[in-house]
């Protein structure tokens, strides 16, 4: 069996992945996720929470949530600043945890976001940067782990993208050829979106029906990704699995 680290900026991000997570964890792998910030500035204004720490104690029981519907380990708090982490001083902070994660969870694979953050919110790309600048870094590790992912949108997806999400909001999509990695997830859908419901202070329950709908039909069950860094050999093609070469 493998390990596999998931690290992201907020609660609520794993569901970008949510149903891999849960397949790989459903296969007996050990999944682990570390959320770097508890989203503590992450206000909808319905929800009668203003920003702060209570705010952030909410989402991180959130996330306790997911992780439970995912079937995945008990997540990885560590309750940096929502909006705070690109400062220098902080991002030692936050690699300096990290470190010590990948040495805690004997992390084969890391998956965390690309310099696009899907979305290019800040928090995301700090995140994705830090995790990838740990993982290059192997002379500060006393395990390595040895492949890195980025979680992706493809541009041919973009286009089935609901107008209910994607009207006020910027993607930012990856060319189809930049893609190593597609997993199938099928099977592991509905794990996904009770995970979803988990994350109430993000979004009302006709909030939750649109992103259901656009996982549905953007991914359709697949999840989409791309090998960054890796120390394996190189793949004969388009992966179908992340642990693909660790044997």
């Amino acid at each position: 069996m493998h390990s596999i680290l998931a690290v992201f900026a907020h609660p609520d991000d794993e569901t970008s992945v949510g149903p891999m997570l849960a397949r790989y964890a459903c296969e007996g792998h050990a999944v682990y996720l570390a959320s770097v910030t508890s989203g503590q500035k992450g206000v909808r204004p319905d929800f009668g929470l203003a920003a702060g720490e209570e705010l952030g104690a909410v989402r991180e029981e959130e996330l306790r949530c997911a992780c439970r519907q995912l079937g995945i380990q008990e997540p990885f708090l560590l309750r940096f600043q929502d909006q705070g982490i690109a400062a220098p001083a902080v991002i030692e902070q936050v690699a300096a945890r990290l470190r010590e994660l990948i040495d805690q969870t004997r992390a084969e694979v890391i998956v965390t976001w690309g310099p696009d953050g899907i979305t290019g919110h800040p928090d995301h790309r700090a995140a994705g940067d830090i995790a990838t600048l740990v993982f290059q870094q192997q002379r500060l590790l006393r395990h390595t782990p040895r492949k890195l992912y980025y979680v992706a949108l493809p541009e041919s997806r973009l286009a089935e993208m609901p107008d209910t999400l994607g009207r006020n909001r910027t993607f930012y999509p990856v060319s189809d050829a930049f893609i190593t990695t597609q997993v199938d997830c099928r099977e592991h859908v509905e794990a996904g979106r009770r995970a979803v419901e988990c994350h109430k202070s993000q979004w009302s329950p006709e909030r939750m029906v649109q992103m259901k709908e656009m996982s549905r039909r953007v991914f359709g069950g697949q999840a989409f990704l791309r090998l960054a860094l890796r120390s394996t050999p190189p793949p004969d093609g388009r992966e179908t699995c992340i642990l693909e070469g660790l044997d």
